[in-house]
Order: structure tokens, then C-alpha cells, then sequence
């Protein structure tokens, strides 16, 4: 359940701060205080898009921040999508999200202080909580919609081998793919095969070797720099062994001769000769400094032919790289991916039938798959049907008659879906007598509404999603209905927490807890203000909603109590 919720610079809401109850939680007030803000705001923190109109006037910043408390055997789903993130549940069962978003739409979001994408926000807030809105209910219009609702309904064991049809789909796709790959026309086919033969002839006979370019570009430093390199040796030689017309016997002589002044003094201090031998190790050292100098001095002659031959094979490979690839290992992968592709055109008519005998062996085990689907779709649908059916005569639709239908399967020349081959469709007769319609063609604002909440209050008692928000679902619902639509709700919250925003006093005196929003101006700024009413607050609150007022004398008053009372009772024998 959401327990806590604080809300800052979000529209018109300054900042606001109040708790829910665990069931029925009912929020009004006056039109455009921010009702739906506060909705609008729970699912922003549940990892929907934000943007910058947003955050309110004269502000630099969004805040949200909520505290959720699930219990793990209950809401398995939270727990595995917590697990999937890597961020444990605390001990008492709290996950406290919050959502930060600035005028530079920047977002930064912490589930249980752990900084999170967006995306990860938005997968817990999937597991966390349905949102439900007016335009939820417009959505039945769509019969795209219709089967996802089916399959939700259907449940664990449908999602299962939808999820293995999908993977199936997928490698089915890929070998379509490859098929439309190979039947190119001849003449296409044979241009491919000249042009992928003669970037595989190119690149083979270069022979080209990872770090040969490195190596070469080394040699070429030092072909282009041999005159200064020569001088240094020579130079570096004559200072060792006092070779070049130096006037010292040059250092290795100098050090050598240190080494004897301090072995003729040995035999008055130890020390004296360690520091000896340290001097003759010294001079060794130097002497194969010195060997590896003349080594170098010998092979430091400019050789033309070695350098034309560098520069060549550096054009070559630079003009590779040119076309093939920022790197040798690039254009060594696109030559392994080159041949891949000629192997498969010179061998296409080959590859062509086994990948057709494939797409068949394919086809036939999608189409088993999709009968399987289809099968837990129609057994589902009887249950959903039978569901609605008795959810609509709850809510004082008795008459209507409610049909899931399944369009004619063409298993001859399957058109494969992400859903598989169905295509559903929800109908209903308002009245008896007459055939069942699209919902288009019959059903009213007000109708649809209660369809609606009937499929939601059936999900809603197969699920284990802990939160289910309805934003003035309840639109063009009155009279009697909407009294039996105050009690579906509060049945609902009997396994849920519910959070409703409403306008229908029915809703409000059947509610566990609730939530007035009323708004404060001043020259300035609209700020909307939030208060969990009391008894008294709630008695009110009813009233207003009734007809707009509830003195303490005054006859609304009296109803305001009755239609309390009377709710209660309702709600205690059936709930």
C-alpha cells in the first residue's frame, strides 16, 4: 500500500503531505483545486514521463516522494522486481521511492536511497500499482485493447506461453528475414557476389595482423628521425668510452678508476668495499649500455628501400582502414562478416530451400502454439464473461448481456501477431432481444465507465498488483448506479488498497478514509491544500457533495448522516 505521499512545486501544489489508509481512500473537492494533480503525481513517481510544464511557477524544481509497504507473499510481483534490481525490502516491509525532476529535465530518482533510472522506476511502479482514468475507459473503444485486458485476465499459465510464442515469433521473423535476404533477383545477387568477392580479395591480400600497424608506424618514427638518431648514439657512445675526439677517457674509464681509489682503501673499513663492488656493478651495467649502443649504431643506417617499403605498407593499411573500418581489427571483422555474406550468396539457392523447409517446420509450431493460446483465451473468456456479467448486475446494469468475440482463425495462411492469431473483440446488448455490438455503437460515456470498473474489479480479484488508483472513473455515473459503483469499489478495497478521486457522493460515504482538497489564492498563487477529514469533515464533505452544502441545521445535513450510515451498512452486508 501507499502510506505516505509528499508532494512538492508539482502544477499548482506547493507542497502537501498526508497518509492513506489501507483500504478505500476517497479524494474531493472543489473543481481545479488539484485533485488529479495528486494522482498525476503518484505516477510520476511510478516512472511516467515528466516534463518541464510541470513543475510550478516560480519554481526550480519537482519533488515527490512516497512510502510504499508491501507484504512479500503478497505482492510477489514487487518482491522480484526489487530482486531484479538488486535493492533489498526493508525490514518492516517500507520501499520509499522519491522522484526529483528540474527546469533542465533532469531526473533523479532513489528507491530505498538507491539512485535508479527512470525505467527501473517505472518497472517497480508497474508492480506497485494500476492507474485507472477517464481515458481507460475510452481505451474499450479500441479492440486492440480488448485482448490484453483477456490475457490479463487469463493470467500466469496464458503469459507463459504467450512469452514462448513471442521467442518462437521472433526466430520465425529472423528467418523471413533471411529468405527475403537470398531472393534477390539474379542480377542483383550477382552484383552483390562481385562487389563482397572483391572486398574479400582486398583485404585477404593485404594479410594484415593485429599491432602490425603499430610496428610499423614505430619504424617509420625512427626511419624519419635516423640522422638525429645516429648523432645521439654516436654521442651517447663517445661520453661512455671517450671515443669521438673527447679529451676524457669518457666515463666508463672514470668509473672504473673510482672502483680501484676505493678497493686500495678496503682493508681499512668494510664499507669501503661494498661501496667498490657497487661501483664495478655500475660499470658493468654501463658496459652493456655501451654494447647495446654500438649494436644500435650498426643497424642505424638509412635504408631506402626499408623505408619505401614502410611507407607502402602504411598506404595500404590507412587506405583499408579508409574503407573498411576505423581500426585493423575492423576491417579484419568486416572481412570475417564479408565472407560470411558471399558464402551465403554463392551457396543461396542451397540456403534458400533449407531455410524454406525451416520456416515451414517454424510456421506449423507457431500455428500449435497459437491453438494453445486460443484455448485458454476462449476458457477465459467464459469466466470473464460470466464475471462482467455479474459485475454489471452489481452495478445496476442487469439487463446488459456481455460476449467476448473471437474472429475465425486462418490456419491455412496464418497472419502471425505479437499476440498470437486471435482477434478479439468486446461486445454487449444493452437490452434484451437485441445482438450483441461493438461498444462503440452502443454504449454511453456512463456505460463505459461501468464496464470498465466491471473488468477492473474482475482483474482486480485475480492480480496481485497492492495499489489500484481511479481517477474520475465514475464520470456520467448518477442516481441509484452510482450508490451500487460505491460498493464495487469499496469490495474491491477489500483486497487492494484503493485511491479514488470522485465528484459522487455515494463514493465518499462508503470511503475508509477521506482526503478534502480545496485550493488557497492570493495575488500571486493558486496553492492547493490537502486534509484527512474526520467524522464531522466527512459529513460535510458528503453533503456538499450532494447539493452543496451541509450546515449544521440544514437538511443535507440529515441526509449527508443517512447516506453515511446507510453505506455502511451496505458495504458491512456484502463485504
Amino acid at each position: 500500500m501507499l502510506s505516505f505521499l509528499t508532494v512538492k512545486n508539482v502544477a499548482i501544489i506547493d507542497k502537501i503531505s498526508f497518509e492513506f489508509d489501507s483500504g478505500m481512500n476517497c479524494i474531493t473537492g472543489e473543481t481545479g483545486a488539484g485533485k488529479s494533480i495528486l494522482i498525476d503525481s503518484i505516477c510520476y513517481l511510478l516512472g511516467e514521463k515528466m516534463t518541464k510544464d510541470v513543475i510550478r511557477r516560480g519554481a526550480t524544481s519537482a519533488e515527490i516522494t512516497g512510502v510504499f509497504n508491501v507484504d512479500r507473499d503478497k505482492s510477489p510481483l514487487v518482491a522480484e522486481t526489487m530482486a531484479d534490481l538488486g535493492i533489498d525490502i526493508e525490514e518492516d516491509g517500507s520501499i520509499i521511492v522519491s522522484r526529483t525532476f528540474n527546469d533542465q529535465a533532469k531526473n533523479v530518482c532513489r528507491i530505498n536511497d538507491r539512485i535508479v533510472t527512470v525505467g527501473a522506476l517505472k518497472k517497480l511502479g508497474e508492480a506497485l500499482a494500476d492507474v485507472h482514468g477517464q481515458h481507460d475507459s475510452h481505451s474499450l473503444l479500441n479492440p486492440s485493447n480488448h485482448i490484453k485486458l483477456l490475457d490479463s485476465f487469463a493470467g500466469k499459465e496464458l503469459a507463459d506461453i504467450l512469452s514462448i510464442y513471442r521467442d518462437k515469433l521472433s526466430e520465425h521473423k529472423k528467418t523471413l528475414a533471411l529468405i527475403d535476404e537470398l531472393n534477390v533477383d539474379p542480377m542483383k545477387r550477382a552484383q552483390l557476389i562481385d562487389l563482397l568477392s572483391f572486398q574479400v580479395d582486398e583485404i585477404s591480400s593485404a594479410k594484415l595482423k593485429e599491432g602490425e600497424e603499430e610496428e610499423l608506424s614505430e619504424k617509420q618514427k625512427i626511419i624519419d628521425n635516423i640522422e638525429k638518431i645516429s648523432a645521439s648514439l654516436n654521442e651517447a657512445l663517445a661520453l661512455l668510452d671517450g671515443q669521438g675526439g673527447y679529451d676524457s677517457e669518457g666515463a666508463m674509464s672514470e668509473i672504473k678508476d673510482a672502483g680501484s681509489k676505493l678497493s686500495s682503501i678496503e682493508r681499512f673499513s668494510a664499507k669501503y668495499g661494498e661501496l667498490a663492488s657497487k661501483i664495478t656493478d655500475a660499470y658493468y651495467i654501463l658496459e652493456d649500455v655501451r654494447d647495446s649502443v654500438l649494436t644500435e649504431i650498426e643497424n642505424s643506417s638509412f635504408d631506402e628501400e626499408e623505408a619505401r617499403k614502410v611507407e607502402q605498407r602504411l598506404d595500404l593499411i590507412y587506405d583499408l582502414k579508409r574503407k573498411y573500418g576505423r581500426t585493423v581489427g575492423d576491417v579484419l571483422a568486416f572481412l570475417k562478416d564479408a565472407k560470411e555474406k558471399l558464402d551465403k550468396l554463392v551457396s543461396s539457392e542451397e540456403t534458400a530451400k533449407e531455410l524454406l523447409k525451416k520456416s515451414a517446420a517454424e510456421t506449423r509450431e507457431l500455428v500449435d502454439i497459437a491453438g494453445k493460446v486460443h484455448a485458454l483465451r476462449e476458457k477465459a473468456a467464459v469466466v470473464l464473461t460470466r464475471e462482467v456479467v455479474k459485475a454489471l448486475a452489481d452495478i445496476e446494469m442487469t439487463k446488459v448481456r456481455f460476449v467476448v468475440d473471437f474472429k475465425p482463425i486462418d490456419t491455412e495462411d496464418p497472419k502471425f501477431r505479437e499476440n498470437g492469431l486471435d482477434e478479439t473483440e468486446f461486445l454487449i446488448s444493452p437490452n434484451p432481444g437485441e445482438p450483441p455490438k461493438p461498444l462503440s455503437k452502443i454504449a454511453s460515456g456512463g456505460e463505459l465507465s461501468r464496464i470498465m470498473l466491471a473488468i477492473k474489479s474482475c482483474l482486480a480479484d485475480i492480480d496481485m498488483i497492492p495499489v489500484l488508483i481511479f481517477d474520475e472513473i465514475d464520470t456520467g455515473i448518477s442516481g441509484s448506479a452510482a450508490a451500487s459503483v460505491a460498493e464495487k469499489f469499496y469490495r474491491v478495497s477489500r483486497n487492494h488498497q484503493l485511491i479514488c478521486v470522485t465528484h459522487l457522493a455515494p463514493i465518499a460515504a462508503i470511503s475508509d478514509r477521506n482526503i478534502f482538497v480545496g485550493k488557497n489564492t492570493d495575488e500571486e498563487f493558486v496553492r492547493t491544500a490537502a486534509e484527512i477529514l474526520d467524522e464531522e469533515g466527512k459529513i460535510r464533505e458528503v453533503g456538499r457533495l450532494l447539493d452543496g452544502s451541509a450546515d449544521e441545521n440544514s437538511v443535507t445535513r440529515i441526509h449527508s448522516i443517512e447516506l453515511i450510515e446507510r453505506m455502511r451498512k451496505r458495504a458491512l452486508s456484502k463485504g
